[in-house]
C-alpha cells in the first residue's frame, strides 16, 4: 500500500494460536449447506449467516482456498478471514482456538465506522453540513483561531493541526492523554491552512469526531451508534471509551469477524440494509471517494481507496481490514490474533488491546487470489 493506516501503538505478545496453511493447524470452516443460492443482491444475513459453496456464487473453491492458505501461512498471525459474496459466506477460516464467536478488534478500522455515524447524523439533520466550522460542535475551539477548520478537513486528515504535545500515537496511552483523549485531541495548534497540501494521518483528528458527534446528537455515542447503526445491521459491537466516557472514534471496536463483514456489506450495498437506507447512498459515495486537491490519492473520508483495483477498505493496525468491492458485491474481512487485556472496555493503563502483526503481508497478493476466484 502507498500509505499504511494504523495506530502505531502495539503490544507484542507471544503467539496465541495463529493459524497456518496446513489442515492440521487450522480450525475447520463452517458447515456448508447445499449450493442452491440464487445470485441476488437483496440477500442479507439474519441472526445468522447463510454459508454456501463458492461455486454457487460464481467463485472457485480452489481460488478461495489459495487466498485462505495465504492468510494463514506460518507467521502471518491471522485469527480469521471471512469472505462474503452476494450476502452469503463463501469462505471462512479461523486459527486454532478461535471460532466465529471469537472477538477480533478493529484498531483504525473504527475510523470508518465513525465516518458512517457522521453521515447518519447528516441524514438526520443533526449536523448541517461537513463544510461548516468544526467549532460549531466543538465548544472548546470557539475563539481559539480554529474557525477555518471544517468537519470536512478533519474527515480528510487535512485539518492543518500539528501533533499533540506528546505525539499522536500517545493518545492511546493513559500517560499521554491523562484519561481524556478528546481534550488531548482538541489541544493542538494549527500549523498549516486546512485542506491545503498538508495531508497527515493523525488519530487525534479522528478523535475529534467523538466531540462533534456528542454535541450534534446530544447522546452518548455508544447509544447513538447502537440505535442508528449496529442494531440496524444485526451487529453486536463493543466500542471502547476513554476514562471520561468519550468513544475512541479513531479505533477500538471489538466484534466478531462476521459482524465486521456486516458493516462491509452495508457499504457494498450503498448504505442499504434490507428495506432501510441506514446510511444515505450519497454519503457512502462521498465518504469513499478521494477528494479533489488532496496530496494523498488513496485516502477519502476515513476510508482508504484503491481506485485502480475497484475497491475501498477500512484499515487497521496489523491488517485488521474490511475490504469492499461494490461492483462484485464482495466483502472480505481479515483480522489478526487478538487478546483483550483487562476486564473492561475503558482504556486505562491496565486495559488495552494486544494483537499480533503479520511477519509479512501483501494486500495485492491476498486480494488478487480472491479476485482470481471470481468466475463472473
Amino acid at each position: 500500500m502507498k500509505y499504511f493506516c494504523s495506530i502505531c501503538v502495539m503490544v507484542l505478545l507471544s503467539s496465541c494460536g495463529g493459524g497456518s496453511g496446513s489442515s492440521s493447524d487450522i480450525a475447520p470452516t463452517a458447515t456448508i449447506t447445499n449450493p442452491v443460492v440464487t445470485v441476488d443482491k437483496n440477500i442479507f444475513p439474519g441472526l445468522t449467516w447463510d454459508v454456501q459453496t463458492p461455486e454457487s456464487l460464481n467463485m472457485t473453491e480452489s481460488g478461495i482456498n489459495i487466498a485462505l492458505d495465504y492468510a494463514f501461512a506460518s507467521g502471518r498471525n491471522t485469527q480469521s478471514v471471512v469472505i462474503v459474496r452476494h450476502g452469503v459466506i463463501v469462505g471462512e477460516r479461523y486459527a486454532n482456538g478461535k471460532s466465529k464467536e471469537s472477538l477480533a478488534t478493529s484498531w483504525s478500522t473504527g475510523k470508518s465506522f465513525a465516518s458512517a455515524l457522521i453521515g447518519i447524523a447528516i441524514d438526520q439533520q443533526l449536523i448541517s453540513s461537513i463544510d461548516v466550522p468544526a467549532e460549531d460542535y466543538l465548544a472548546a475551539w470557539v475563539n481559539t483561531g480554529k474557525s477555518d477548520i471544517t468537519i470536512r478537513a478533519i474527515l480528510e486528515m487535512r485539518s492543518g493541526l500539528g501533533e499533540a504535545a506528546e505525539g499522536d500515537t500517545n493518545i492511546y496511552t493513559s500517560s499521554g492523554s491523562n484519561g481524556d483523549q478528546l481534550s488531548y485531541a482538541l489541544n493542538r495548534v494549527s500549523e498549516t491552512p486546512p485542506r491545503s497540501d498538508n495531508w497527515a494521518y493523525q488519530n487525534t483528528d479522528s478523535m475529534l469526531l467523538a466531540g462533534i458527534l456528542e454535541a450534534a446528537t446530544g447522546q452518548n455515542i455508544l447509544d447513538y451508534s447502537d440505535l442508528n447503526l449496529f442494531s440496524k445491521i444485526g451487529m453486536t459491537a463493543d466500542w471502547w471509551t476513554d476514562e471520561l466516557g468519550h468513544v475512541m472514534t479513531y479505533c477500538c471496536i471489538d466484534a466478531t469477524s462476521r459482524d465486521f463483514a456486516r458493516f462491509g456489506l452495508l457499504f457494498a450495498r450503498n448504505g442499504k440494509w434490507l428495506d432501510e437506507q441506514v446510511v444515505s447512498e450519497s454519503w457512502v459515495t462521498e465518504s469513499t471517494s478521494v477528494p479533489e486537491g488532496t496530496d494523498n490519492p488513496y485516502y477519502a473520508l476515513q476510508w482508504w481507496v484503491e481506485p485502480s483495483s475497484g475497491y475501498f477498505y477500512a484499515a487497521g493496525l496489523h491488517q485488521n481490514n474490511i475490504y469492499v468491492f461494490p461492483d462484485q458485491d464482495l466483502v472480505v474481512v481479515r483480522n489478526s490474533t487478538y487478546t483483550k487485556v483487562g476486564a473492561s472496555s475503558i482504556k486505562t493503563a491496565a486495559t488495552y488491546h494486544a494483537t499480533l502483526a503479520p511477519l509479512n503481508w501483501s494486500d495485492q497478493e491476498f486480494i488478487g487470489h480472491i479476485k482470481d476466484a471470481i468466475i463472473d
